[in-house]
């Protein structure tokens, strides 16, 4: 199993300053065996969270880390939390729709 960061970008406050889609992203840490799989545990919880301000699926994904433990089961450990998400050099994934193909980036 790996460990992701999967991100919303934004967030559905509609504080003038820190909501919206330029204010901080919502963030989510999972383990699950696929960047398909942490995706989908994500998108299904913010399509529980509407907001008119940001889109309700994730729009990236960062590989940070590998799970040792002996559990298979895909969940999300931590989340929504509000912060800018800082890719730190970690293998990412991006897409531009809620049903499109998820394209790794070579960027440093």
């Amino acid at each position: 199993m790996q460990i992701f960061e999967v991100i919303r970008w934004g967030n559905g406050s509609d504080d003038l300053y820190t909501g919206g889609p330029n204010g901080p992203d919502t963030c989510f840490l999972v383990r699950a065996s696929s960047i398909e799989q942490a995706a989908e545990l994500v998108d299904r919880q913010l399509a529980a969270m509407p907001s008119e301000l940001v889109d309700p699926w994730a729009g990236a994904i960062y590989q940070i880390g590998t799970d040792s433990s002996a559990s298979s089961d895909a969940i999300i450990l931590r989340g929504p939390y509000i912060q800018h998400a800082f890719r730190h050099g970690w293998r990412h994934w991006y897409r531009q729709e809620p049903l499109g193909s998820w394209v790794e980036s070579n960027e440093t």
